[in-house]
Parts: structure tokens; C-alpha cells; sequence
């Protein structure tokens, strides 16, 4: 697999970003970036690598909108990754299924949870950063529940990056991760989050893209809660998840609704683990993607990726969606360090 990203009309500069906004330059000073063939293969750059990344990821992800809007055009692709977890084996099938990012004609949208329980956490996102940095046109990231300072404290990202490399990566980390859009509309038919849709009627797109980022110590609250946390279910309404705290339960009643009154085709989400890599609710209008396969080594379910192939361009249709399945890796990478519970900790 060539990674040397490229537009239709020629080599893409890494520094250009989507929309026509200029990316963040390197700081007076700063360290060049790693190679990204190396970071996908799970080679840790140095400390001020990791932190310049980070940088720029960051003052990229600020650059757009919260609700990122992109054309698939006729006979290109668009490839939704749901869930990583940290598992850079299942990165690389990933990147092995979907090819070369090419600005136009193959486009890559990791649907969040790049991180957490999995043993490679701090290798898989700093190569996803790397990846949107060097094809800014071809590769979009969106923010899951585990891109919170929470979710990281509780499920393993902290430690990891502690101990790869310092607080200071780690809070570098979050700033990228703040700034992060909530969502991703293709083709203006499919809605792309990592959770689901609002616990209330009547919300539209525009009040989607009028969300206000918060910083990186503020956990995101209503409707950025929402397209982050919620789940689907088979039973009509909404309903207390059993999560807990203010997650809710949407039926297929309310996932047709939202549709209808946004004029969408349907939605794709991410954020829970399902055996075949992907399902459909009720009423083919929401389908969850998952592609940690075998996820955290012993759940023995396959990954997927889903694949937005409209031949004549213009809005999607129901024949335009595919899925890829794959199995885990034989065995997960061995790590030299271990999640400590929570319950743990204060005993260290």
C-alpha cells in the first residue's frame, strides 16, 4: 500500500487543508513530522514528533466545521471506519481494504473511539492525525465518547501516554481531540456520527452545525452528547439507556422521523460492538459499523467498514451502501505496559 496521498489533478501538499483553509504551518522550530508509513507499522515517533502532530492536528480540526459536509462524486468512494480501540492490526486491514486516500476518488472517514482499552492507542491515533494532516481532502476524523479527557482517565489513554511519553503529550492530545467535528454529512443524504441522534423532535442539520466546540476540560453536553453517546434499539420511542446518566435509546420511529425532516437517506453511526461488524435497525434507516474486530482480544466479533459507492454521483441511494467484513488479528501486539482499573489506582 503506497502512502503518498494524492489528488485527482496531481500531488496534494500536506499542508493544504478541506474547504480551501490554509492548515497550520509548523511552529518556528518545530520537529518534522514522522513518516507515516512508520507510524502505521507502530513505530513511536519522538516526543516532539508526537506533540507537533497533535499541533497540527489540532489547528486542522479547528479549521472546519462541526458538521463537516463532503461530495462523493460519481464513481469515487467514501469508507466509514466505525470503532478502533487502539487495535493498529485492525488499522492496518482497514487501510489495507479501503487503498490510498485520494482527494475526489477514495475517501476515508474514521467514525471516533480511536483509542482506549486497546493495547496501541497512542500508535493508532497519532497515525490517524498523520494521515488527515497529509490528505486533508481525503481523510476526515470524527469525535467519539473516548475522545473525551474522562473516557481517556477511565479506560487506559492516560496511563498509555504517560507512559509512551509524558502529560504534556497526552494534554497536546486532548487539544486535538476538543477540536474534533461532531459529525460528517455525504452527499447531503447520510449522516455520519459516532453515537446517535437527539433526545428531542424537531432537531435539524443547521442546529447540528451550529454546536460550539468546548475546550478540552469541558465534557460535551446536549445535543453533542447525544451524537456521541446515543444507541439504537428495536422498540419504538426513546428510552433510558442502560448505560446510564442521560444516555438515551432512539427506535426506529425516531430514527425515521429525524431522516424524514432532514431529507435523509439514512444514518451511519459507530459506538457499540456488534458480531458481524455491522447491523441495521429496524426500518433500514441507521446502521451501526464496528471495526475492532475481536475487540479487546477475546469478543470474537468481526469488523466491518462501510463503503459509499454512488455511480452517478448526486445523493445516495440504498444500492450505493456495501460492507467489507473482517476477522481480528491472531494475536494483539504485545505491550510492555497494562490498564490499571480505576478501582486500582488508588492503591499505586
Amino acid at each position: 500500500l503506497k502512502w503518498s496521498c494524492s489528488s485527482a489533478a496531481g500531488p496534494q501538499r500536506p499542508a493544504a487543508a478541506r474547504g480551501g483553509m490554509a492548515a497550520a504551518p509548523p511552529a518556528s522550530g518545530a520537529a518534522e513530522l514522522p513518516a507515516l508509513a512508520e507510524l502505521i507499522e507502530g513505530k513511536l515517533p519522538s516526543e516532539r514528533q508526537a506533540q507537533e502532530l497533535a499541533r497540527r492536528a489540532a489547528a486542522l480540526f479547528a479549521s472546519l466545521p462541526v458538521l463537516v459536509e463532503v461530495e462523493v462524486p460519481a464513481g469515487a468512494a467514501l469508507h466509514v471506519v466505525g470503532d478502533l480501540h487502539g487495535q493498529l492490526p485492525e488499522l492496518n486491514s482497514v487501510l489495507r481494504l479501503c487503498g490510498t486516500p485520494v482527494a475526489g476518488q477514495n475517501i476515508l472517514l474514521f467514525n471516533g473511539d480511536f483509542v482506549d482499552r486497546g493495547p496501541c492507542s497512542t500508535e493508532v491515533v497519532l497515525s490517524l492525525f498523520a494521515l488527515a494532516i497529509a490528505c486533508p481532502k481525503a481523510v476526515f476524523l470524527n469525535r467519539g465518547n473516548h475522545e473525551t479527557r474522562g473516557m481517556n482517565r477511565a479506560y487506559g489513554f492516560e496511563q498509555e501516554v504517560a507512559y509512551k511519553y509524558s502529560g504534556a503529550t497526552f494534554e497536546a492530545i486532548q487539544q486535538a481531540f476538543a477540536q474534533l467535528p461532531l459529525a460528517t454529512l455525504v452527499n447531503n443524504s447520510v449522516l455520519v456520527m459516532h453515537g446517535g441522534l437527539p433526545g428531542r423532535d424537531g432537531v435539524k442539520l443547521a442546529d447540528i452545525a451550529a454546536i460550539k466546540r468546548t475546550g478540552a476540560d469541558c465534557e460535551p453536553r446536549g445535543l453533542a452528547h447525544d451524537l456521541m453517546w446515543a444507541d439504537p434499539c428495536q422498540k419504538p420511542g426513546l428510552h433510558p439507556s442502560p448505560r446510564g446518566g442521560e444516555i438515551q435509546l432512539f427506535g426506529p420511529d425516531i430514527t425515521e422521523r429525524f431522516c424524514d425532516d432532514n431529507k435523509l437517506l439514512c444514518i451511519i453511526r459507530s459506538h457499540e460492538v456488534v458480531m458481524n461488524g455491522y447491523a441495521w435497525q429496524r426500518g433500514g434507516r441507521c446502521v451501526t459499523v464496528f471495526s475492532a474486530a475481536n475487540y479487546v482480544g477475546r469478543s470474537g466479533n468481526l469488523g466491518a467498514v462501510c463503503h459509499l459507492r454512488p455511480p452517478k454521483g448526486g445523493r445516495i441511494q440504498i444500492c450505493d451502501i456495501e460492507f467489507t467484513q473482517f476477522e481480528g488479528a491472531p494475536s494483539a501486539p504485545k505491550s510492555a505496559w497494562r490498564v490499571v482499573p480505576a478501582k486500582e489506582r488508588s492503591r499505586l
